[in-house]
């Protein structure tokens, strides 16, 4: 029985099964955590935002419109509930915020502070520069992060493991 999970052209290539998933994990998470310890010692990020760019994007190139159902990427049926969902997520957000700087104020015990004292990027930089540097890294760390890699192991490796191996093994080797 042929898996119609991939498109054509790359189910031609891999079959869809743990191999496969074993395969995206290794071509995406080493050079991911590479670049992640690379970028703490240069401070060039830059290469972050496009690995995770490339992780929210892996299921649109190479699952077929079968593949992208059978892992749940569809239209939602109530575009109320995305607003809902968006609006909660800026409420929760401002919680956490606020409650981190009532506890810890300006200290690095603040998980915000301490993020952001983290990051080692120059100090020379502009107003302007500094609003482009806080949207490209809050865009890739709060979409294509998560987004991406919801897409990518919950997604299309979960469901590589789960179609060779079933249900209960995929799930108990993603939790390692």
């Amino acid at each position: 029985m042929v898996n119609t999970a991939l498109r054509f052209t790359w189910n031609r290539l891999f079959p869809f099964n743990w191999v496969f998933g074993l395969i995206l994990l290794v071509a995406i998470c080493v050079p991911r955590f590479w670049l992640v310890l690379n970028a703490n010692l240069t401070g060039n990020y830059g290469c972050i935002g496009a690995i995770m760019a490339v992780s929210a994007l892996i299921p649109f190139v190479l699952l077929s419109k079968e593949g992208r159902r059978q892992i749940e990427i569809t239209k939602p049926l109530n575009y109320a509930w995305v607003l809902y969902s968006f609006l909660a997520g800026v409420a929760i957000s401002t919680i956490i915020f606020a409650l981190g700087y009532l506890l810890y104020t300006d200290t690095l015990y603040n998980w915000y502070v301490y993020i952001g004292r983290s990051y080692n990027i120059a100090t020379d930089l502009t107003a302007q520069d500094k609003l482009i540097y806080f949207i490209v890294f809050a865009v890739t760390g709060m979409c294509f992060s998560p987004i991406g890699e919801e897409l990518l192991f919950r997604g299309i490796v979960h469901s590589s493991f789960s179609s060779s191996l079933g249900e209960k093994k995929a799930t108990i080797i993603d939790s390692l």
